[in-house]
């Protein structure tokens, strides 16, 4: 008898979706749609501070994604879209209109990584950039 596949993502109902395959809980918005505002990297700390302080669903471990964990968010069998109406390559799980990019933890000199949904490149724009982007964040499980 064969059994079904355990889903990767669970929708808590609280904002928040479980990940099975990292162990992890996903906010289930990012930053510019719980904001409506771009945030640079900096300010996405300050992201962090803030919903950790109001313990968001209960947790106040929540923190930038690492590569590899936003990185794997990246699904070119799966669609959303972001704020433009644009296709992203992203879990419909996930909020729809976000802003189809993510920073992450990840620094080298004044720059870090951001992942982006829209076709799974990776670059290394400086901290301080004002662009359009956000944080989707992530907190451990165990």
């Amino acid at each position: 008898m064969e059994t079904t596949p355990q889903p990767r993502f669970i929708d808590n109902g609280d904002g928040t979706i479980t990940d099975r395959m990292l162990n992890v809980m996903w906010k289930k918005t990012d930053s510019f749609q719980d904001t409506k505002k771009w945030t640079n990297w900096l300010k996405c700390r300050d992201h962090v501070k803030k919903i950790n302080a109001d313990k968001f669903a209960g947790h106040n471990n929540w923190r930038l994604p690492k590569q590899d964990e936003a990185w794997s968010l990246f699904d070119l069998t799966q669609k959303s879209r972001d704020k433009y109406g644009d296709d992203i390559y992203l879990h419909p799980i996930f909020e729809p209109g976000s802003a189809g990019v993510t920073w992450t933890s990840d620094t080298r000199d004044s720059a870090a990584l951001i992942i982006q949904y829209e076709d799974g490149g990776q670059i290394w724009p400086s901290q301080y950039a004002n662009l359009n982007m956000a944080v989707r964040l992530v907190r451990d499980l165990t």
